[in-house]
């Protein structure tokens, strides 16, 4: 079963506006508030795919409490560790000509916080792939990612991460089987451009020589992407426009589709592509994941070519 660890969660509040003016209170024209994180993004969308998760995470306060239920009435199964202060509220503001982001810290975890977290993985009998994404609470000890990898490993499962350029560069030695960096976070790793296939190529190595399985790099707004398993690179483009409401959630559930089609078939990296463009544009489209009601649609119309071998 797959599993996942969103160490920092939080409570998104999404608010369309006028443009926004200094000094000035603007009023919205509409708010939603959604329990979100990395990794809990990738369970909802699994859901909405028809596969089980269990979601694994810190939850503090009635903010923690909130994402809790909202997990549960979503109809994946959550094992919560519960720590003291407030889950964190993050804001997202589309005035209708920028998007902005605001995001706080979270609350802070313990040590002994961690060790349970690591216990509920020593125990999980049905753990077959870990999937590790979004930021770390404060407090946390510095070799708190790592910990969380050799555990999973240990009980022979996969592990996948969706991190900060950082941590990606810190555990790229620990084999994980699949990244799933931007183009701003491929460049920070491995100091190299990735805007040509020439360029890709030259990162994707970089990645495989430091000890990553499979790479999914994502392009954001330009709306592609690359995928490379080591021995070929895969290029991905959808030809199709869409009207951005919030890109919160799309790459979260860019990961979650690849992974659906990709991960029981890996040599089924064509139609991964296809069903992961697809799905990240369309929640893209969307406050929080959306309804998927687009996906079998715009999956027509996502090119994949390989790239020839050099």
């Amino acid at each position: 079963m797959f599993y996942t660890l969103t160490a920092n969660p939080a409570v998104d509040m999404t608010v369309s506006s006028s443009p926004l003016e200094p000094d000035e209170n603007v009023r919205t024209g509409s708010a939603s508030y959604t329990a979100n994180g990395k990794g809990l993004d990738v369970s909802f969308a699994f859901k909405k795919m028809g596969v089980d998760t269990v979601a694994l995470g810190f939850f503090a306060g009635f903010t923690g409490k909130f994402i809790v239920e909202e997990v549960m009435n979503l109809g994946c199964l959550c094992r919560p560790v519960w720590t003291d202060g407030i889950t964190r509220i993050n804001t997202y503001v589309n005035d209708g000509q920028h998007e902005y982001g605001i995001l706080n810290p979270g609350a802070p975890i313990t040590p002994q916080h961690q060790e349970e977290l690591y216990n509920i993985l020593d125990t999980a009998g049905d753990l077959e792939c870990l999937i590790v994404s979004g930021s770390v609470p404060p407090k946390a000890t510095p070799d708190f990612l790592a910990q969380v990898m050799e555990h999973a490993q240990a009980r022979g499962a996969d592990v996948v991460l969706d991190l900060s350029s950082d941590k990606l560069k810190e555990l790229a030695h620990k084999k994980p089987l699949l990244i799933k960096p931007n183009h701003h976070e491929m460049k920070a790793i491995f100091g190299v451009p990735v805007d040509t296939d020439d360029e890709v190529r030259v990162a994707m190595k970089m990645a495989h020589d430091a000890g990553v399985q499979n790479v999914l790099l994502t392009r954001g707004s330009r709306g592609d992407a690359y995928f490379s398993n080591g021995e070929d690179i895969w290029y991905a483009k959808r030809e199709f426009n869409i009207k951005l409401v919030s890109s919160v959630c799309a790459g979260d559930c860019t990961l979650a589709a690849f992974l659906h089609k990709w991960y029981r078939d890996r040599d089924n990296v064509e139609e991964a592509m296809k069903l992961a463009m697809a799905t990240g544009a369309n929640v893209a489209e969307s406050v929080g994941i959306g309804d998927f009601g687009h996906v079998d649609e715009y999956s027509k119309r996502v090119a994949v070519r390989k790239l020839d071998r050099q």
